[in-house]
């Protein structure tokens, strides 16, 4: 529970400690699979809404996904701050498992499904494309066999450019060590994306993306769809 206190806390501190000017977008994106760091999670078309509010250099995200069949589903709380051209951000996952009693504020050992990783990420500086980040699980990712935490890295680079308008981000990411993603170190997640953003002078705008993805690990390859309404 003091994960949530701290949340609270984060939240009103954001409103009135900041003084800046509130900033809100909201968003929901259909996906043809919904694809996480080179795996596929659920086996369905996913349902993405998520809504950010900004003020100054804080961030607080709400993020869920939902398959229309029911085999997978998450609700993510995500705060975060930027600084010197880096962004810092906590990640809380909420994954329930299909099938079971699944309760969001059940923090039980067998029955919690909260996971939080931290996170750093780099942001492009004036020319400069070339980004990167990393981030770390610190609850919720033991390992049942010595019942200690794995630490679960991943380390993405990107090089985001436009071509004609559509934005194009070539990444490559890995796993150093074993844990979550892979039994050892290995390159799990590879592609390009395309991604473009409708205007067409509605109250909302339509963004569009497109992804090639693969997976050298697991030896999986993927073709992802995604479209949607912004406000």
């Amino acid at each position: 529970m003091r994960r949530y206190y701290w949340l609270v806390l984060f939240l009103f501190s954001f409103v009135h400690v900041s003084g800046q000017k509130l900033e809100a977008e909201t968003e929901i994106i259909l996906q043809s699979r919904h694809v996480w760091r080179g795996s596929q999670l659920g086996d369905a078309i996913a349902i993405e809404p998520s809504a950010t509010v900004t003020s100054g250099r804080f961030s607080f995200n709400f993020w869920a996904a939902r398959t229309t069949n029911n085999s997978y589903s998450e609700i993510d709380l995500i705060p975060s701050y930027s600084f010197n051209h880096f962004t810092f951000t906590v990640f809380d996952y909420y994954n329930p498992v299909p099938g079971e009693n699944n309760q969001y504020l059940n923090f039980q050992e067998g029955k919690n499904r909260h996971s939080v990783e931290l996170s750093l990420d780099n942001y492009s500086i004036g020319k400069q494309r070339f980004k990167w980040m990393i981030g770390t699980f610190v609850l919720g990712d033991k390992n049942i066999e010595t019942d200690n935490l794995f630490f679960s890295t991943y380390l993405e680079f990107k090089y985001p450019f436009s071509v004609f308008g559509i934005e194009t981000e070539p990444f490559a990411g890995l796993t150093p060590f074993c844990g979550y993603y892979a039994d050892k170190f290995a390159v799990i997640n590879t592609g390009i994306s395309f991604g473009k953003e409708l205007d067409l002078e509605l109250p909302f705008s339509i963004p569009l993306s497109l992804s090639f993805i693969a997976n050298p690990h697991t030896k999986q390859s993927f073709v992802i769809f995604a479209g949607g309404i912004a406000f």
